[in-house]
């Protein structure tokens, strides 16, 4: 990820750039639109449902295997479709856009957060808990930006209610998008409600850890712990506080230099700062996807041939786990 807030409000705060690009011009396009700026986030969910979790893994073969081709495929599912479709696909491949934009750009900057911090010494945080460590430090900028960009902590602005917009249509267009996707980039046939699925599922899960006082949160974090034998719940990592505050101790306002480890370059850049660059992106990038000329060669040049994660993927690379 960045997290489910920080993508929404993203999504939020670029709406009106990108209708310079696509009108939006029904509530569904632009509920399409902000569901797009979750990406394949809500496939990751898929885990809960017994029928569903076999598809699971597109998730990850989205974030980590032929961004380019994806984009691509994402754009060819769309234009295949006609009339109202048509226009809420458009507005959910604009939105998964910035999803990868934001991806792509932020998530150099947390993998960084979290190998210093897996490294640091500390008694039973290593590498193996890195996926919780992800999860804690998006889920303390999630907060920071809500309050920084709305005032408002998750006592008001609920994620399952607000972040995951879309009405059934919409959700049964995007399933059709999903189909075409997966099959075109990975060469694999998905249940064709895979998608509407992943989002109910991703609606449940956020209902079940949503937890403004914090008693629902240590509750279930005891019982993951007692599960799994594990220090660290995820199911903590990702329940967000009520805390009313603008920064994180994972923002890097005072601009410390910091290393990619996917390519090795130190930067001094803040989350902040990341944000900006990634939103001055998205209309040119936009604009280039929902293209009926938008090609592999011109996804290749868009994307740089980085992954979600920012690291560096052959065109046709393997699909890993998948």
């Amino acid at each position: 990820m960045p997290a489910i807030l920080t993508h929404d409000l993203f999504a939020r705060g670029v709406i009106d750039d990108v209708r310079s690009v696509l009108p939006l011009s029904t509530d569904d396009e632009r509920d399409a639109f902000r569901l797009g700026s979750q990406g394949p986030d809500p496939l990751f969910f898929l885990v809960i449902d017994p029928l569903m979790r076999r598809h699971s893994p597109l998730g990850d073969a989205m974030h980590e295997a032929r961004p380019a081709l994806l984009l691509v495929s994402m754009s060819e599912g769309a234009t295949r479709l006609q009339g109202r479709e048509q226009a809420i696909a458009r507005a959910y491949v604009a939105g998964f856009t910035c999803h990868y934009l934001l991806d792509s750009t932020v998530h150099p900057f947390v993998f960084a957060w979290q190998h210093d911090l897996c490294n640091a010494g500390v008694e039973g945080l290593d590498d193996s808990a890195g996926g919780r460590v992800h999860a804690e430090i998006e889920r303390d900028l999630d907060e920071a930006v809500l309050f920084a960009r709305r005032g408002e902590t998750i006592r008001d602005y609920r994620p399952f209610e607000r972040s995951l917009p879309g009405s059934a249509e919409v959700l049964r267009t995007i399933d059709r998008v999903y189909f075409y996707a997966a099959l075109r980039a990975y060469g694999e046939t998905v249940d064709t409600m895979t998608f509407s699925t992943a989002v109910r599922c991703y609606r449940a899960v956020m209902g079940l850890i949503y937890s403004p006082g914090g008693r629902r949160r240590h509750a279930l974090g005891s019982l993951e712990r007692l599960a799994t034998r594990t220090h660290y719940p995820l199911g903590v990592a990702l329940s967000h506080r009520c805390r009313p505050e603008a920064t994180s101790d994972f923002d890097n306002r005072s601009h410390a230099r910091w290393t990619d480890p996917f390519t090795g370059a130190t930067s001094a850049a803040s989350f902040w700062g990341l944000l900006d660059d990634a939103a001055a992106r998205v209309v040119p990038a936009v604009e280039q996807v929902v293209s009926p000329r938008f090609d592999a060669a011109a996804a290749s040049r868009l994307t740089g041939d980085l992954n979600f994660s920012g690291e560096p993927t052959p065109l046709d690379g393997p699909l890993g786990a998948w």
